[in-house]
């Protein structure tokens, strides 16, 4: 579906994904307090055990004054053959929360399309080419109806004269490729004066031949091999297409979205955060995210009243005000053929439609960014191109959730901690500090993560500059516990000690240096 898209040079791709679970326990769940490796490292424990159950592709193709969405939403299932066989955990909140929102459970089993990362691509190619591949190597194949079939064979085997054909297996439009493949192994393996083969309707045939001309089509190529390899790798081929358009690649707030796509259709994650960091921006060397553009507007405080929400901004961005707010915005129009978001209808966490709601939104804001500070009266219609320049201070920025920096750069350094720290103290033995007491009575100024030094003393990261501000302003005459800007030299329960060490030690040195030298002018 894709392979239309090559000739197209003003063209992106926008992705979203679902997912079978979010967070696998309470120690990868996020925080204030975590750097950009300590996020990685809790988001690839977590990607590893779960697995993607949706995900939608909008492709927005440039054509004269406007730009064509074609949208794709698909249902994906784990492919399941020989040693590719993978487990993957559910999280109940997260099913739960795709059922609010009409996920349909009985597509997303039976309907799923299969995929594969190169790992187990590499593991299927293998075991394709071996030829013992019976119905004992599949679980779920009926053993009733593989001796059933068997034995309709034998019965016709005696009575069949060489090249005479007969339908075993008749096409009833619920067998899967796979099945197929093993039957014939199967058959082919018990009886070696036939051959098999598929018909036109995909019926399952068997031919009697000699000896000589079995053992010319066994030594031939099987087209059914690759068959089934296309079908198992499923929609890792049209990851490997997306690769190849090298095209930019948006998604909002996708930073799990990237490590689920890496993991689940390219390799297994690397250990470290600076591999998966070269690596994915190898393969999709331009990557945009529409959280860090919208965020960074509401900042600059545009008069467009939305919210950095993917929905929240859709629906500002599409709606009369948000189309006009700069004149001559792009026109958006739905492929012919792709007009299933066309409605009025509102499906927010439908994979394909979040996705076209993220192309949808990074042109308009595009526009926006292109032309904030110039009069209406040299506004123009704008060329992809120049929308890309504008938005080059967001070029593979990763918006990261509730961490100790705002945004992960797949292209470069990341930033330092940007989160205010405070330091609390209990003023009295009788007064002891809880995490869970502290988070609850300074919620109320602010997002706040606390880490506990001991039963008196914790450290606790800030969402901003204004709550920290606020804890300690509030604080000061506080009777129970003192509420400090956190000093490293002055607070860190290893800084400290090792600054005293050091300064004894320095001391000891200079008074042996003083009494040495007195003892040599003796």
């Amino acid at each position: 579906m894709i392979i239309s898209f090559k000739s197209r040079g003003n063209s992106n791709f926008a992705i979203d994904t679902e997912f079978t679970g979010l967070s696998l326990n309470d120690e990868t769940k996020n925080s204030l307090f975590d750097s950009v490796e300590d996020r990685y490292t809790k988001l690839r424990q977590s990607v590893q055990q779960f697995t993607i159950s949706q995900i939608g592709i909008s492709a927005f193709l440039k054509e004269n004054d406007k730009y064509i969405a074609h949208s794709y939403n698909m249902y994906l299932f784990p492919a399941v053959f020989g040693p590719v066989d993978v487990r993957f955990m559910i999280q109940a909140s997260s099913f739960e929360f795709q059922r609010q929102y009409d996920f349909d459970f009985n597509k997303y089993v039976y309907e799923g399309v299969s995929f594969m990362n190169e790992e187990q691509e590499k593991q299927l190619m293998a075991f394709l080419k071996r030829r013992e591949i019976t119905a004992g190597v599949e679980r779920d194949i009926d053993e009733n109806l593989v001796q059933e079939v068997c034995s309709e064979v034998a019965e016709w085997y005696t009575k069949a004269e060489v090249g005479e054909s007969h339908t075993v297996l008749k096409n009833d439009g619920t067998r899967k490729l796979k099945y197929n493949f093993v039957f014939q192994n199967e058959l082919r393996s018990r009886f070696e004066g036939i051959w098999t083969s598929m018909d036109e309707d995909r019926n399952l045939v068997v031919t009697k031949v000699t000896p000589e001309e079995g053992e010319k089509v066994t030594a031939k190529p099987r087209t059914d091999s690759s068959e089934l390899h296309r079908s198992l790798t499923g929609f890792r081929r049209l990851f490997l297409l997306l690769i190849e358009q090298q095209k930019p690649l948006l998604g909002h707030n996708m930073l799990m979205d990237l490590l689920l796509i890496y993991d689940k259709f390219h390799k297994p994650l690397p250990a470290h955060y600076r591999d998966f960091k070269t690596e994915i921006h190898r393969i999709f060397p331009l990557i945009i995210d529409t959280k860090q553009i919208s965020t960074y507007m509401i900042r600059k405080k545009i008069d467009l009243k939305f919210n950095s929400t993917l929905g929240g901004l859709y629906k500002v961005l599409s709606s009369p005000l948000g189309q006009q707010f700069v004149i001559y915005s792009p026109i958006i129009a739905h492929g012919e053929g792709f007009e299933n978001y066309s409605h009025e209808t509102f499906l927010p966490h439908e994979a394909g439609y979040d996705a076209y709601m993220c192309g949808y939104c990074f042109l308009r804001l595009c526009h926006i960014m292109t032309f904030m500070n110039i009069p209406s009266t040299e506004v123009v219609s704008c060329t992809f191109t120049r929308y890309l320049n504008v938005m080059k201070e967001f070029h593979n920025k990763v918006n990261i959730i509730r961490a100790s920096v705002n945004s992960v750069n797949l292209a470069g350094s990341d930033s330092e901690s940007q989160r205010p720290l405070v330091f609390v103290q209990s003023k009295t033995s009788s007064f002891q500090l809880s995490a869970y007491k502290l988070a609850r009575e300074f919620s109320k100024f602010g997002t706040v993560d606390i880490r506990l030094h001991s039963r008196y003393k914790a450290l606790v990261a800030t969402g901003n500059i204004f709550c920290a501000k606020d804890l300690v302003q509030n604080y000061q005459n506080d009777k129970r516990m003192s509420v400090q800007y956190y000093s490293r030299w002055k607070h860190s329960p290893y800084v400290r000690p090792a600054l005293l060490t050091g300064i004894v030690v320095s001391g000891g040195l200079c008074l042996w240096a003083l009494w040495y030298s007195r003892k040599n002018n003796t």
